[in-house]
């Protein structure tokens, strides 16, 4: 009863207690206490012909009434110091990315009837989905834990939601469908993690596929789950190796020039299909152009075209697609699509080189053999008649302006900087930055430019002899004419981090491989010493370079005004040659001066450069947007965020802003990572104020999401989550663990007892009510029966 009156709770255990006043008006009330006490003597002694015990009973009661009324005024309450018992806590995550919406085919035609091994969770001959299957697992997770446990239930895709299995105002389970666009386990297991931040968990129940493509690792989550004591036990639905055959990607350039014969390739994975053959289709606009068949093996495989785009053409949308074959568990994941731009004009190359040197003996083949450039070669140094018997090589460096224009990049080799006219220099300066106009020109912003400038260092001049000219400005590297070092056979190139994630140093797909073509270019003769500049990308670094310092710029590039800058500090890389020819060497040299070029050929060389990493995604996928924003004087733009606007065709929600951030290291550049969540096509812009000084990028969004792509269920994940955490991966009732045995196979550990510490109000009791009531009619009933009232 007491615990009742008090509200103490079943589960708790009260230790001690105080009484307290709420209010501090003590002194008032002692004065009005003592003016009852007064009136009650001066009332019933003027009433003294009632027997002396009436009066006592009468006054005692209209004190002690009045007593109450005071106590209630200083609001007494009652201080508890208790411990309650908790329940423990039990997090249930279920799954609603897309793949859960797959409908297994089970195999009912076994020897013994029993499904596929690795498919516990689907029942013979039921092709239920896989989400399905997991809300009835839910269920039997709810039935076997009792009220011995507060479960949570949530369930998760991009975001993680509250679910309610009482149909209570949180999102009703029957109403939970499969129509996430990615399946974020690892956030989701993190999220619901800090939710229940300092609350005692007795584990993580998740129900899933586990085909993840998104968000926080799951492994990094469980590692951090392991330390708190917190198992995972996952319930994986779905068959490993589903019947599918999957186009995953088509592999091609963003770029080609028309004419250019360019090699593509799909890549195909298929499982439930093997020595069965299908036909890859190749498509260009809607049009086959070219099928080749395909003998499955159940393994990633890769189909190889050599496509031609025609001129005259501006943009190729590509499509790679297999025939549909019954009994796949989906069909959208048929095909893939890319778009590519053709470029119907060729690169204008002007080199300049000293003397002959080994790098320019077969660079110079390497720029001819290419039929994408232009190549007009200038020799300061040598053989003084090649150019009245070569077509290819010019007698002196441009004398003019608008011939200097023409060049899209220029190679500078072991060339002194003397050998220029201070004009030359200045228009190779504004061919990369551009030039900024006079006075009378009535403008204080630059015109032309977008060019790009390569120099490919030497031990003579290059870059030692640009000190304190426009050259030294447009070069990534800052340059030290007293350094001059020279690294012996054990020094080679390393690729950096930055290089890896660029198609410039890219000579193989594999790292491993690339490092060790990369290695043949040993030893290297004089290097110059060099730093980068702030801004720079170092994309060949040097071996034995202190890892704590800055990489040395053997490969490095940056943004110069509306053009591009490298620099090759080694004139060693023909050693790239060796036991396979000009492989790798030509390569190399192909992919950066595309890389230097084409931005200028495609008009992206602006004020305000836009770029997204690709041109065609798939709903689900992250798109990385940047901005490289100059000034007037195309200095990099210094502000905490450049706003852009993303429109998309034929939407009238559209276009709507997005802000990116500064990137870190690079001034000038912004970006951000936003998720494809709409099909359709997508244009890229600068705000109205910006919009005549920047380019415009477009992309494609495809409705196929990365969830429908992935069919498999991620068997080696569920176990792994499982064994890191101490939990255990749970299937159906037909053997090993199942959803049954949960509340067995939860740590039997008690939470630890809650300290309470509250104040339990004693002035609103009924009680006391009841006792006043009782008091003040008493003394009303006896003066009553007196007929004092």
């Amino acid at each position: 009863m007491l615990r009742n009156l008090f509200d103490i709770g079943p589960g708790e255990k009260v230790s001690d207690f105080e009484f307290i006043f709420q209010s501090e008006y003590w002194g008032f009330a002692l004065l009005l206490f003592i003016g009852l006490i007064g009136f009650a003597i001066y009332l019933y002694r003027s009433e003294s012909w009632l027997a002396r015990n009436r009066r006592l009973i009468m006054g005692g009661c209209y004190v002690l009434a009045g007593f109450l009324i005071v106590l209630l005024l200083l609001e007494p309450a009652l201080l508890l110091k208790s411990t309650r018992s908790q329940k423990n806590n039990l997090i249930v995550l279920l799954d609603v990315s897309e793949s859960m919406s797959i409908r297994d085919q089970v195999d009912e035609g076994g020897a013994d009837g029993t499904p596929p091994e690795g498919n516990e969770s689907v029942a013979p001959g039921q092709p239920a989905t896989r989400l399905s299957q997991a809300k009835e697992a839910l269920l039997k997770v709810r039935s076997g834990l009792g009220e011995e446990y507060s479960v949570h239930y949530y369930s998760m895709g991009e975001r993680l939601q509250t679910l309610s299995l009482d149909g209570n105002s949180s999102e009703p389970l029957s109403e939970v469908a499969a129509t996430a666009g990615s399946s974020q386990i690892g956030s989701a297991m993190e999220e619901a993690m800090a939710r229940h931040a300092g609350q005692e968990l007795a584990g993580v129940v998740v129900l899933s596929d586990f085909s993840w493509i998104d968000g926080t690792d799951p492994i990094e989550v469980a590692r951090g789950m392991k330390r708190k004591d917190v198992p995972v036990y996952p319930v994986a639905f779905g068959m490993p190796s589903p019947p599918d055959i999957r186009v995953r990607r088509l592999i091609a350039p963003e770029v080609a020039f028309a004419g250019d014969k360019v090699p593509l390739r799909v890549q195909v994975d298929s499982s439930g299909f093997e020595d069965s053959s299908v036909e890859v289709v190749l498509q260009m606009n809607d049009e086959v152009i070219e099928s080749r068949d395909l003998i499955l093996t159940g393994q990633s495989q890769f189909v190889e075209f050599l496509f031609i785009p025609p001129k005259g053409l501006e943009k190729a949308n590509l499509k790679a697609s297999v025939e549909d074959r019954p009994g796949e568990v989906a069909l959208e994941n048929n095909d893939a699509k890319h778009s590519m731009q053709v470029i119907d004009e060729k690169i204008n190359v002007l080199y300049v080189e000293g003397m002959p040197r080994w790098e320019y003996r077969y660079l110079r083949w390497v720029l001819l053999r290419d039929p994408r450039l232009n190549v007009r070669f200038l020799m300061t140094q040598g053989d003084k008649s090649l150019a009245a018997t070569s077509p290819r090589h010019l007698g002196v460096f441009p004398s003019e302006v608008e011939e200097m224009n023409r060049y899209d990049l220029v190679i500078l080799g072991d060339v002194s900087a003397s050998f220029f006219t201070n004009d030359q220099v200045r228009w190779m300066e504004e061919l990369v930055k551009g030039r900024e106009l006079g006075e009378d020109e009535n403008s204080s912003s630059l015109v032309g430019g977008g060019g790009s400038l390569l120099m490919l260092g030497g031990q003579v001049a290059s870059p030692s002899s640009y000190f304190n000219t426009p050259i030294a400005d447009v070069l990534p590297v800052k340059m030290d004419s007293t350094s001059r070092q020279w690294y012996h056979g054990s020094s080679y190139p390393v690729v950096t981090p930055d290089g890896l994630e660029s198609s410039v140093v890219s000579l193989h797909p594999e790292k491993e491989t690339n490092d060790r073509i990369w290695r043949m270019v040993s030893p290297m003769g004089y290097i110059n010493g060099l730093t980068p500049k702030p801004g720079a990308t170092v994309l060949l670094s040097r071996s034995g370079n202190d890892p704590t310092a800055q990489p040395y710029p053997l490969v490095a590039w940056q943004r110069y005004g509306k053009g591009k800058s490298m620099y090759v500090g080694t004139d060693d890389l023909w050693r790239l040659r060796r036991e396979v020819g000009d492989q790798f060497h030509a390569r190399f040299w192909g992919q950066a001066i595309q890389f230097l070029a084409l931005s200028r050929k495609l008009g992206q060389n602006k004020q305000v450069t836009l770029e997204t990493s690709r041109k065609q995604y798939s709903t689900g996928e992250r798109i990385e947007l940047f901005a490289n924003a100059l000034t007037e004087n195309f200095d990099p733009v210094d502000s905490d965020s450049y706003t852009v606007l993303l429109d998309k065709n034929g939407s009238g929600d559209y276009p709507v802003e997005v802000i990116l951030d500064p990137v870190p290291g690079t001034p000038g550049l912004y970006g951000k990572s936003i998720l494809a969540t709409e099909a359709g096509s997508y244009v890229l812009k600068a705000e109205d104020g910006d919009a005549l000084k920047a380019n415009v990028v477009e992309f494609e969004v495809d409705r196929l999401s990365l969830e429908q792509r992935e069919t498999s269920m991620r068997a080696d994940l569920a176990d792994q989550l499982a064994s890191l955490t101490g939990g255990n991966r749970l299937g159906d009732d037909s053997g090993g663990s199942s959803v049954s045995d949960l509340a067995g196979l939860l740590p039997g550990k008690l939470p630890k007892a809650l300290p309470v510490e509250r104040e339990k109000p004693l002035w609103d009791l009924p009680v006391i009510f009841l006792i006043l009531v009782f008091l003040t009619g008493l003394e009303w009933y006896l003066r009553r029966r007196e007929n004092l009232v």
